[in-house]
């Protein structure tokens, strides 16, 4: 029985009053399957998926199913704004509490995943790499900082905040045992950072869980609008943010000049207020509220094509690649996708599904609009199945899964499977 820690601020888990995403599926999995114990040890707060668990104390344990920590932090409004920096702070400050709390609830780990963002815990890995010497550290990537809160948050690279979590970004890469990320090619990133390319790194999508569609559901519990046949349908399911840019999608179907054409953009974040005002003057653009996530693939299922955007023109952090999990909602919903991005290495494009567009190019999104508003339903229908296809065979959690548990045994020497 080897013991993994899973260090990630914003889990989000049935157990804790959120909904499951990727830890928790791999931490379920290990949990029922492996001779691997698992620990999710996660903040109070999360903005991104909402949550937040109100307790007294400095922590609170959890095991109803999956074995959970939850550390205190502070709420916040503003993504960008000090409140989410004390966030950090507050959590990386609870995290030097784990050796000392329970070994019933906090064993000694054998390994531990820290997952960012946020990055600030890279200091309690230098930490438990004192205490802990025999601890194998695994770094998951999910986001590229200090890169993304040069582009996204308006920072300078001669800031002494940024130049820190540099500083800690190198650490990381240059002292634990393995790298993972979430993004295709983060190799090059690290190289780069490095100057060498002696790590071991593997890439290990995001991925989506079966379980989590209902055909049963109906849409018009929750959506009181019907859809008209005859119209093509444009659909975006996710949080409005500045990371998932819109405005260039809405003003191309807003002037798109074609009655047929609609846009549906579900979903909420900070963003969306914004992004109203900039559709209010199209009359085929419209907002939904979000939904359960249950019936997120009903709505998908209702469109003609899908959308998202990621990053900006000549967004340096996607050049290595992007993982978004509504790509795989995409995915399973069997409809071709167009995607906003400034890079290649994608599942869009490795699946063939659709096709990647420059950022904030009107020009070719409106030429790409066309050709599939040009198609019948067999053709586009061939394109969602590719996507679909790609999702069965590679992203499923079940397949995610048996990747993560190898590579943990790998670094540990467990025997893959219970009684083997």
């Amino acid at each position: 029985m080897k013991n993994i820690w899973f260090i990630n601020q914003y889990i989000t888990s049935p157990e804790i009053k959120g909904e499951g995403y990727r830890h928790y599926y791999i931490a379920k999995y290990f949990n029922s399957e492996t001779d691997l114990k698992p620990l999710l040890i996660t903040g109070s707060f999360s903005h991104a998926p909402k949550r937040h668990n109100s307790f007294l104390g400095l922590y609170k344990y959890v095991h109803n199913g999956v074995p959970t920590l939850i550390l205190k932090t502070n709420k916040y409004k503003q993504s960008g704004g000090i409140g989410r920096i004390l966030n950090w702070i507050m959590f990386m400050l609870n995290l030097f509490l784990l050796p000392v709390l329970s070994k019933k609830k906090v064993p000694k780990p054998d390994v531990i995943v820290l997952s960012s963002l946020p990055i600030l815990p890279i200091i309690n890995l230098a930490f438990f790499r004192l205490i802990y010497p025999k601890t194998k550290l695994v770094f998951e990537i999910r986001d590229l900082w200090p890169l993304s809160a040069i582009e996204f948050g308006g920072y300078k690279k001669d800031n002494i905040f940024i130049q820190f979590i540099a500083r800690l970004e190198k650490w990381a890469y240059s002292n634990c045992d393995l790298i993972i990320s979430v993004l295709p090619r983060a190799d090059k990133h690290i190289q780069k950072v490095l100057g060498h390319s002696n790590f071991k790194y593997e890439w290990i999508t995001n991925g989506y869980s079966l379980s989590e569609d209902n055909p049963d559901l109906n849409l018009k519990d929750v959506l009181a609008i019907d859809f008209n046949e005859s119209d093509f349908k444009i659909g975006y399911a996710g949080t409005l943010v500045v990371a998932n840019p819109l405005d260039t999608v809405i003003n191309v179907v807003g002037n798109f000049g074609d009655n047929r054409l609609k846009l549906y953009i579900l979903g909420d974040g900070p963003e969306k207020e914004r992004l109203m005002k900039v559709a209010k003057p199209f009359d085929n653009i419209y907002f939904l509220d979000k939904i359960p996530k249950g019936y997120v693939s009903q709505f998908l299922k209702k469109m003609d094509l899908l959308f998202m955007g990621k990053g900006r023109k000549n967004s340096k952090v996607y050049q290595y690649g992007t993982s978004q999990l509504k790509t795989f909602d995409y995915f399973y919903a069997k409809k071709p996708i167009l995607q906003a991005l400034d890079s290649l290495e994608n599942p869009v494009t490795y699946a063939g599904a659709g096709f990647v567009v420059e950022p904030e190019n009107e020009k070719e999104l409106k030429e790409r609009i066309s050709y599939f508003m040009g198609l019948n339903q067999e053709e586009l229908k061939d394109f969602g199945m590719k996507g679909y296809d790609y999702l069965m065979k590679n992203c499923t959690y079940k397949s995610i899964n048996l990747r993560y548990q190898k590579v943990i045994n790998d670094l540990v020497g467990q025997p893959s499977q219970k009684g083997t």
